[in-house]
């Protein structure tokens, strides 16, 4: 039998399009933080959430089957960059990952960075307003690359982490810092069962929120295109919508 230079190029394709099937029929590898309440770990370990539930609803339109994991935050993000774990919702810029995935075009949300201060501490207008100040921030968060800056020794701000959302305003309201540096969700959500006189705050940034596909995930950018294929449907059906959380 005589094969054309057409009939071999055909073969090609299908053998292309059959091992992009087979990458596909892999389990992607979904990783998600405590970040209430976006992404809500229990105490019994089940999870729940907005955002989960927009990956969810986003992977099973898109006929991706997919295994989910839960990580502390540094090391989901260290993994994001490693490729251990292939497929998250969250911001751009953090270094562990920054260049090592891709992120899709369209965002899903935004969240709301704030600064907190008790009485009459200025709240800071620019990052350069932080400097010379105490300030608490999570331990795992990089604030969209921001936390490189505050741990930066020539800015002289002196840093303290706690893993416990309401451990930071507890210590603020003791006056062992000058400023808080949180998200807007999980602080009212920590806020709501403690009183601290003179609170106030600032609205600092918002940052957007993406779909990240790790570029070690095999058939990175096909799986994103799906992925956001699958978002804008569901979207356009009213199945999802986008979620602001500005003031």
């Amino acid at each position: 039998m005589l094969f054309t230079h057409s009939s071999s190029a055909l073969i090609t394709i299908i053998c292309g399009l059959l091992l992009f099937n087979n990458c596909l029929a892999d389990k992607l590898k979904v990783g998600i933080i405590d970040f209430p309440p976006f992404y809500i770990i229990n105490e019994d370990g089940a999870s729940s959430g907005v955002y989960l539930d927009i990956l969810k609803k986003t992977l099973h339109h898109a006929k991706l089957d997919f295994h989910l994991d839960i990580y502390p935050t540094k090391r989901l993000y260290r993994n994001l960059g490693a490729g251990e774990t292939q497929l998250f919702l969250g911001i751009k810029g953090p270094a562990e990952y920054n260049k090592k995935v891709l992120y899709s075009s369209t965002s899903v949300s935004q969240i709301q960075m704030r600064v907190y201060a008790l009485g009459d501490t200025p709240l800071p207008l620019t990052k350069e307003d932080i400097n010379n100040h105490r300030i608490i921030t999570m331990r795992g968060y990089s604030y969209g690359g921001l936390i490189n800056y505050f741990t930066d020794p020539k800015n002289n701000i002196e840093v303290t982490s706690t893993t416990k959302h309401s451990s930071s305003f507890l210590m603020l309201k003791d006056n062992r810092a000058d400023y808080v540096i949180n998200y807007k969700q999980p602080s009212e959500m920590a806020l709501a069962n403690i009183q601290i006189p003179n609170l106030k705050y600032t609205s600092f940034y918002d940052a957007k929120i993406h779909f990240i596909v790790s570029k070690k995930t095999p058939n990175a950018e096909r799986v994103l295109d799906k992925l956001e294929r699958a978002y804008r449907e569901l979207i356009e059906r009213g199945d999802l919508k986008y979620i602001t959380n500005d003031d």
